[in-house]
Order: C-alpha cells, then structure tokens, then sequence
C-alpha cells in the first residue's frame, strides 16, 4: 500500500437518497477509503463520478468536513420521517482518519439527539471508541452494527483486505459491543469464489461470528460493477492469475449467476443455522451489569 493524501471536502448535504437497495437513505462520511479492499463495490461508484477507482480510490481520500453540521439541519426538518439511514455504505466510517476529524461519532451524536434508527457497518475496530453514543442512540432508535468480515482466513484477508484490521479483531470488538448492549452482527460479504468458499472457510467465519456473539448474520459473493471489475481483475492477474479464466467466465456482467451463488449463501445459512447464530430471542438492548472495560489497543 502507498501512503494516503486527505483533503478536505465541503459538502452540499448529509443524507443521500437511495432507490433499489432496501433502505431509502444512506450517509457517507469520507470519499474513497483507506482500506483498500480489492473488491470494493465503491469503486464503481467512483467510476460513474469521475474519480479514479484504483489506486486513487485509497490514495487520496476525501474528509467531508460539514457534514455533523449538515446532517442536524437535515434530521431537524418537520419533513424528516426518522426512516432507517444506512452509515457507511460506500465508505468505511471507521478509517483511519476518523481518529482524527472524529466525524463519524459527531453524526451518531446527531442521530442520537434526533431519534433516528441507523444501520452502521464497517471494517474498522475504532467504533468501539464511540460505544457511549452508540448505546445511548439504541435506546431511542433502532440502532445496528454489522462488522463486514468476508472471512477469517488469513491469508486471503491480508491479500485482499491490505488496509483492515485483522478479522480476529474485528470479532473482539464485535462481543465487546453485544456484551454492552448494542445490536451488533457479521456480513460475510463479498465472499469470494475460488478463494473464500470452501466449506472448511464458510464454517469457521460463522463458528467465529457465534463464538463473537452475533446478533446476525448474512453473506453475499463479490459483484463487480465497472469500476470495480477492472481493478480485481488487475489483482487476480497478480495474485490468483489461476482463477482469471473462470472469473471471466462467472461474470460477464456484474453479476455471478444464481447457479454460483445460491449453494454458497444455503451452505452459509446452513452454517448460521447449526451456530445458532440469530438465536437471541431473549436479547434486549439494556444498560450492562458492570462497568465497560473497552480496549482501545484493537
């Protein structure tokens, strides 16, 4: 990984509208991302603007400076419904600079002072930073954090995943989150054809997210949209040059056919199923027994 250029942004709003995606807002903090994952359907998003979604895409991130102030102006509107705003979504909130600006604990404070349900997912360990807001925020408003860990193999972590924490701590926030409280579970996604599938690869990602306590879990295989398309295929060429022929072939397009896709997420949900991973019924959001003792070293 080369080094990463910030430069600030002044944004026009906070929330974006969203259509086809199952939820009607989103709310990104950043433009572009330090983690650099191969795979990152961002990309693709950076593409259709113009941007560059290669190396750029991690090299020169954008810090959208106004957007605490925006978001209270937004969510104080007698229009606002209080809908569910998808945090993080072509973003990872919890970059690394996000210790610095702090933005993203500026808008969960927003949030939580408007009542506004989120669902927040990230890679990044920082968020444990921000539990105080976050559990203050589940109790007035549907409050979720799903910890994006396509898988606990370290190998293909490293490969694909240079700018993440390790998946090993990802969990360790993720239980320290459900053990105070907060809704918090595992998207397995994007799982990998031909290098995350396995069996053996499915089974101990979930068994881990059991262990960690989650509240959920889902999963999804990798889409590549252009943008997003060009720069795998560049990495696969470079690490996994094996497996180009068959990713030509799996996706024409964007997507991988329901033949490809549907056995993995069965056997995932096969998996989530034998964990008993979901099976919370008697899990509430409520004040812990004892003190928090967080760990910032994660």
């Amino acid at each position: 990984m080369g080094r990463t250029e910030y430069f600030e942004i002044v944004s026009k709003s906070a929330l974006n509208r969203v259509q086809h995606m199952g939820f009607n807002w989103s709310l990104n903090p950043y433009q572009g991302c330090f983690h650099s994952c191969v795979y990152c359907f961002a990309r693709a998003h950076a593409k259709l603007a113009e941007r560059d979604p290669g190396a750029g895409f991690s090299g020169r991130v954008g810090v959208k400076v106004n957007v605490p102030d925006l978001l209270r102006q937004e969510l104080s509107r007698r229009s606002w419904k209080r809908e569910t705003v998808a945090f993080g979504t072509a973003t990872d909130p919890y970059q690394p600079i996000e210790g610095r600006y702090r933005i993203t604990r500026r808008c969960l404070e927003a949030f939580r002072d408007y009542r506004t349900p989120i669902g927040l997912i990230t890679k990044g360990t920082m968020v444990v930073r921000d539990i105080d807001v976050l559990l203050e925020l589940s109790r007035r408003a549907k409050t979720t954090v799903a910890f994006s860990i396509p898988t606990i193999d370290e190998e293909v972590w490293a490969r694909t995943e240079p700018g993440t924490p390790p998946p090993a701590k990802r969990l360790k926030v993720l239980k320290t989150l459900v053990d105070a409280g907060i809704e918090a579970g595992v998207g397995m996604a994007p799982i990998l054809p031909g290098l995350s599938d396995s069996a053996r690869q499915l089974e101990g990602t979930v068994a881990a997210a059991a262990e960690a306590g989650a509240c959920f879990l889902w999963a999804n295989i990798v889409y590549l949209k252009p943008g997003t398309k060009e720069h795998f295929m560049e990495f696969l060429g470079r690490d996994y040059p094996q497996l180009l022929a068959s990713y030509r072939g799996m996706f024409p397009g964007a997507y991988a056919p329901s033949a490809v896709k549907a056995p993995v997420v069965q056997r995932v949900d096969e998996f989530r199923r034998r964990y008993g991973v979901g099976d919370r019924r008697g899990w509430r959001v409520q004040p812990p027994a004892e003190p928090i003792q967080l760990d910032l070293a994660v």
